[in-house]
């Protein structure tokens, strides 16, 4: 009961919710599309072919069969933790060569009709807090402990175990191409936050179209299952499909930010273009945040709740993580780069990228201006941003480009290891005042730690 009415309730199964989610928030009418997770009910990877409102399944493989759960055993095997350190193990991959990749094919094998694990080397089907067996340790050697050094063998673990899970991401593609035909792919659950595996699936050039959703995770799931039903059960029609914004979270106001700064003390500016300042700072090697709008869609900082720095000299990274975000050096950072000048910078694609879920080779000529959010393998997350989509964002950058000739940012998210993102105007006025970052934008206002800046 709500209100005296009664509610009618709706079960929308957990990989329909992640297609509907993928399929709704596309600008695409029809498309393949991939869904692969840990599991949802008994599935853990499925095919479908969407067009319109209507879902057709083509293809499943059930859990235990699992490539969210391959990697989580993996992420735990090296130390880190499971379903929340696959992006580490994923960063940490990019500095291995991949030459245990034959131990990890007996794992994870791929076969005609999709692929299967070797559950002997796993435990994380009979809920056991190991999710890997004894048998995988005889294999590969004795797992690393949390927070134990990083070893040359750890890294070439983690980048073998990245080569064949980008196989089989990439099998599936073209399973999904084989049985569907269509130019269009789409791909949505948790494994889709592996922005590296996107970019290989990218790299094949087996469709002509395609979109990561950001939200991909169970996180996500909520709002696939809202839009199916809303958009095929109750038929309301979608109109016509456009990519989902960016931004849809909490919103905080000039006047919630105010009281904030004024409650808690806080001495602040209100200059005419405080993105434009921002800009102009983070070019004399200054370091600081933007809290701005809506909250971002999904699990990347975008501009709204974002920690800049200048990108063109590798040692910006170190001091970023000194400074401000206090986490592994080999985690890389990404940059958001005008979308007009992406391709110039990072090739073909990278001017639509506006989640961040997308690895583009960074072009050779253009090393210098991007050292530091270029990984060491080459590759560089980009986020794409139009005036449209984020106005003082983009000023920002532009102002940064008037002043260095360079038309990206350094972005990485505006929080420290192991707090979730800002989330109000305290939180930003507290991260910022706890960590050596140099400026903070916060609405239309500006926060100085030493007015000599200006």
């Amino acid at each position: 009961m709500a209100g005296g009415k009664k509610l009618r309730i709706v079960y929308v199964t957990h990989h329909l919710a992640h297609a509907a989610g993928a399929l709704f928030t596309s600008p695409f009418e029809k498309a393949a599309i991939l869904t692969v997770d840990g599991y949802g009910e008994r599935d853990s990877t499925v095919i479908w072919q969407a067009e319109g409102t209507s879902f057709k399944r083509l293809w499943t493989q059930e859990f235990p069969h699992s490539l969210g759960s391959f990697y989580a055993a993996i992420t735990q095997y090296l130390g880190f933790s499971p379903n929340s350190g696959e992006g580490k193990l994923m960063g940490l991959a990019s500095y291995g060569e991949p030459i245990y990749a034959n131990e990890f094919r007996k794992m994870l094998k791929l076969t005609s009709d999709g692929f299967e694990l070797d559950l002997s080397y796993f435990n994380f089907y009979i809920e056991r807090p190991q999710r890997y067996s004894d048998k995988m340790v005889a294999l590969l050697g004795e797992p690393r402990m949390p927070e134990s050094t990083i070893t040359k063998r750890h890294e070439d673990l983690a980048a073998s175990m990245q080569a064949v899970f980008e196989e089989a991401i990439i099998h599936l593609a073209k399973k999904a191409k084989a049985l569907t035909g269509l130019e269009t792919f789409c791909m949505s659950g948790g494994v889709t936050l592996n922005c590296s595996a996107n970019g290989k699936v990218l790299q094949t050039g087996l469709f002509d179209n395609y979109y990561f959703q950001p939200a991909s995770s169970d996180a996500g799931a909520g709002l696939g299952a809202a839009l199916y039903v809303t958009h095929t059960l109750e038929g309301v029609p979608r109109g016509k499909p456009e990519l989902l914004s960016e931004y849809l979270g909490p919103c905080h106001g000039n006047a919630q930010i105010k009281d904030t700064l004024e409650k808690g003390g806080i001495s602040y500016l209100t200059p005419d273009d405080p993105y434009g300042i921002a800009g102009a700072l983070l070019a004399k090697g200054f370091i600081g945040s933007v809290y701005q709008g809506k909250a971002e869609f999904g699990p990347r900082a975008l501009g709204n709740r974002s920690t800049l720095a200048d990108p063109r000299g590798a040692e910006m990274k170190d001091r970023v993580n000194a400074r401000v975000k206090f986490r592994e050096g080999f985690r890389p950072f990404a940059p958001s780069v005008m979308a007009e000048h992406a391709v110039e910078y990072f090739g073909p694609g990278a001017d639509f990228s506006p989640f961040m879920l997308r690895v583009f080779p960074t072009r050779p000529n253009k090393l210098d201006e991007a050292a530091a959010v270029t990984h060491v393998d080459g590759g560089a997350r980009v986020q794409s941003v139009t005036q449209k989509d984020n106005p003082n964002y983009y000023h920002l950058i532009d102002s940064f480009r008037r002043e260095t000739g360079t038309p990206l940012v350094l972005n990485t998210s505006f929080n420290i290891r192991g707090e979730p993102i800002v989330n109000s105007p305290a939180d930003a006025v507290k991260c910022y005042l706890t960590t050596d970052m140099d400026f903070l934008v916060l609405g239309d206002y500006l926060l100085v730690k030493d007015s000599g800046i200006l």
